[in-house]
């Protein structure tokens, strides 16, 4: 069939016969449809298991291998013909349209990891809707307030706060330290112990110790915003201030309901839960519920009835006998919420793929229009010329100068290209001047960017005596993807116009 095709394409489209266009474009969809399967394959979530089918690293390596293997081959194909060595009758933009045929099969090659991607994302939401899906987050975060959650910060105490910088103050001028090892731990004490917290909270005009059930925090979930995890906490709290067991039996129930579902392990069930935890009024004397270890299901000693206290910073954590696998459910269930939260794709990341394709196509391209040993000279002329860059800018310390230099090179280097080529003179070193142009002007605005963005970065306030960020350097800052967008049409413009350029300096003559 492709030699049908490719026959048709000789006698009506010598160019996209010359570029194996079509062939090319099947195998890229091909790859692209092979690595969606991976990726789906990849996107199992065992609910049970502690680990994931993880083929992602084996599966790109195997890409990559594959995408070199198929590149060389097309190359071969590729380069048998040039027309503009063959005949030298070509439309005013052809190049273009042969760069940019270049261009697509480069994209689709390199870009097998996208739809791997994708089927991995997509088969982890389809697990549960995002209703479900954020129901039973709701579940297992809340749930985590009675298992083994964090403690949120309490308030800071204004006072001793106060007293404390009064006193960190006069230790360092030395008021009542008479030696520099105090005067020290006096820095230290003013960097360290700017604030001071309270050891409680006050919740609905009630007052409960900092490390009561009240104050535990909620486990965040994506698919659950910020503002819903404080009403979810908030009303957790109010359960517990109003004493409804109901309410929390509930919660409870519906948590050990997903721990059965996906078979995870636990000595718990409802009565035990809410008797090692639920400690009312004050809700400070709970026990903490064990995460599960394998050793549980085999040492009978770990099943006795017994209390063990660990001291985890400030606080001293009373462990129960009773465990549960949450560890796992609260991973697994994190996959399926990312899955449905993040986006299938990103800026930066497309952009990456972009300019990736863009330099692997202007490498080839570069190569047909020059010849292979002027195309050898620049690759080692650039080796050379940023080695030599880079240790002169080491031995001046001057941050900016690698910048300056390769950025006054590449001018340099146009404008020698364009001398030659007004003078229609000295092909052979205008060739070597050719590749060197066309893989170095996409850096033109983003060196001229960076350049002024550093020039921002901090500015010298002789009022206050302090360095502060530019608004100016947070703007380039913000805008760097911007940056990187439009360059990347510009350069595709670029290239539209100086193919013609390239056409009519193909015929200089040698002499």
């Amino acid at each position: 069939m492709f030699k049908d095709i490719q026959k048709k394409l000789l006698l009506k489209h010598p160019l996209l016969w010359n570029t194996k266009f079509v062939p090319m474009v099947v195998i890229g969809l091909l790859l692209h449809l092979i690595f969606f399967g991976l990726g789906y394959l990849d996107g199992t979530i065992d609910f049970s298991n502690r680990n994931n089918l993880d083929i992602e690293v084996t599966c790109i390596l195997f890409g990559v291998l594959l995408v070199i293997i198929i590149i060389i081959l097309w190359l071969v194909n590729y380069f048998k013909n040039n027309s503009l060595k063959s005949f030298y009758s070509k439309s005013k933009y052809s190049l273009f349209y042969e760069w940019l045929q270049i261009f697509v099969v480069g994209t689709l090659l390199i870009t097998f990891y996208l739809p791997f991607s994708v089927g991995k994302q997509l088969h982890q939401k389809s697990y549960y809707s995002l209703e479900e899906t954020t129901n039973r987050c709701k579940t297992i975060a809340t749930a985590d307030m009675f298992i083994d959650g964090s403690f949120a910060q309490t308030e800071i105490d204004s006072l001793a706060s106060g007293l404390i910088d009064s006193l960190g103050n006069k230790l360092v001028n030395n008021e009542i330290s008479e030696n520099y090892e105090t005067q020290e731990r006096a820095y230290e004490t003013q960097a360290t112990m700017a604030y001071a917290y309270k050891d409680h909270i006050i919740f609905n005009g009630k007052k409960y110790d900092q490390f009561s059930l009240v104050n535990r925090n909620t486990f965040e979930f994506t698919v659950i915003s910020r503002e819903q995890d404080s009403l979810n906490r908030i009303k957790v709290q109010n359960w517990l201030y109003q004493d409804n067991q109901t309410e929390v039996k509930n919660l409870m129930n519906n948590y050990l309901s997903l721990i059965r579902e996906h078979n995870l392990a636990t000595n718990l069930t409802l009565d035990k839960w809410f008797q090692a935890v639920y400690k009312a009024p004050e809700f400070d004397e709970f026990l903490y519920i064990q995460p599960y270890l394998k050793e549980y299901e085999t040492d009978e000693s770990y099943n006795n009835s017994y209390v063990y206290a660990a001291k985890v910073g400030n606080e001293e954590r009373k462990y129960s006998k009773y465990f549960i696998q949450q560890d796992v459910l609260k991973e697994k269930y994190d996959t399926v919420s990312e899955a449905h939260t993040d986006s299938f794709f990103n800026i930066e990341m497309i952009l990456g793929f972009l300019y990736g394709a863009f330099g692997l196509s202007i490498l080839i391209f570069s190569f047909r229009v020059t010849s292979g040993k002027s195309w050898l000279i620049a690759v080692v002329t650039s080796g050379v010329v940023n080695i030599v860059y880079g240790i002169f800018t080491a031995i001046t310390g001057v941050g900016n100068m690698y910048a300056y230099l390769i950025l006054f090179t590449i001018l340099g280097i146009i404008f020698y290209f364009f001398l030659i080529y007004f003078n229609k003179k000295n092909l052979q070193l205008s060739r070597i001047a050719l590749n060197l142009f066309l893989w170095s002007f996409l850096g033109i605005i983003p060196l001229i960017y960076f350049i002024i963005q550093e020039h921002y970065a901090s500015k010298y306030d002789y009022r206050t005596g302090y360095s502060y960020t530019s608004p100016e350097y947070v703007w380039l800052r913000d805008h760097i993807t911007h940056m990187f967008s439009l360059n990347f049409i510009l350069a595709i413009l670029t290239l539209f116009f100086l193919s013609k350029v390239i056409r009519n300096w193909k015929g200089i003559s040698e002499d």
